[in-house]
């Protein structure tokens, strides 16, 4: 009886916490606050290239220089919240959820921070169109 009552107990909790999980998920912030964030991002680096007449080769140089001190936190619906910005050699969509920075020179996009998600928004935007 005892056995069947913690049984019970746990399986209740593990039904609230995967509930709870999916609820999470499904939340994230709405396009205007991502925007506005991108927004400051992409000032940063703005910023960055005209006192060093180029982009950084990396994102952490922005950080380093001290024209950003950290990179926003972005919640977008199915991925976790996410600060850090991954450096990649093109504009490719991973759909890690988080920001994204083109480091390669040689890129025509070069320069470029973009939400690497490959999900619509709340007007069925892909997020990283913005």
């Amino acid at each position: 009886m005892k056995r069947r009552i913690i049984m019970i107990i746990l399986a209740a909790a593990a039904l609230a916490g995967a509930g709870w999980g999916i609820f999470h998920l499904r939340r994230g912030m709405g396009a205007a606050e991502v925007v506005r964030k991108l927004s400051g991002i992409r000032l940063a680096l703005e910023l960055y290239r005209q006192e060093h007449k180029k982009y950084p080769a990396s994102f952490g140089e922005t950080l380093r220089a001290g024209t950003l001190e950290a990179a926003p936190d972005l919640k977008l619906p199915g991925h976790f919240k996410n600060s850090q910005v991954r450096d990649t050699p093109s504009l490719a969509i991973t759909d890690s959820g988080g920001w994204a920075y083109v480091s390669d020179r040689s890129s025509p996009d070069f320069g470029l921070l973009y939400i690497d998600c490959s999900h619509r928004d709340e007007k069925s935007r892909f997020w990283s169109e913005f």
